[in-house]
């Protein structure tokens, strides 16, 4: 079974390509993600391979926040990971994320996780949109989570 095709398919028919996915490994910041994103903000997906990457274009003013958001999950002390932040597109303009993702795996050497990514639709309630996306997310039975991590094993 070719994971990639897998992946490539989970994007366009249960994402209907208006939100991804995105794993990430620590200690080593290695990221695997579906091109959604990188798509909308108009830089080319082989730029990015490190969470850094991905991290050195949010907002100034939503940057702290959003690590914090980070630790909070990787200490135990939040379920989820779960933030709202502004990143820098290719021509300058600044586009709204919804990021939502947990824990996998976790050992002494590697801590994995998953999650999805979506482009907040301007001029609409953002609380809304998260309520709704992280529901299509983690409900269900499967949830998103649980599906992605058999489509990935």
């Amino acid at each position: 079974m070719n994971v990639n095709y897998n992946l490539e398919k989970f994007d366009k028919a249960v994402l209907n390509r208006e939100a991804t996915w995105w794993e990430m490994e620590l200690p080593s910041g290695n990221v695997f993600f579906g091109d959604v994103k990188t798509e909308l903000l108009g830089y080319d997906s082989e730029k990015f391979n490190h969470y850094q990457d991905f991290t050195s274009l949010i907002h100034p003013d939503d940057y702290e926040r959003v690590m914090q958001d980070m630790r909070d999950h990787l200490s135990g002390k939040n379920e989820l990971y779960e933030t709202i932040y502004r990143i820098k597109a290719k021509d300058g303009n600044y586009i709204t994320f919804y990021d939502c993702g947990k824990i996998i795996n976790k050992t002494d050497e590697k801590t994995e996780l998953i999650g999805f990514v979506w482009k907040v639709k301007e001029g609409s309630d953002i609380k809304e949109q998260m309520k709704d996306f992280r529901e299509v997310i983690l409900q269900g039975k499967p949830s998103l989570v649980d599906l992605f991590a058999k489509i990935k094993s």
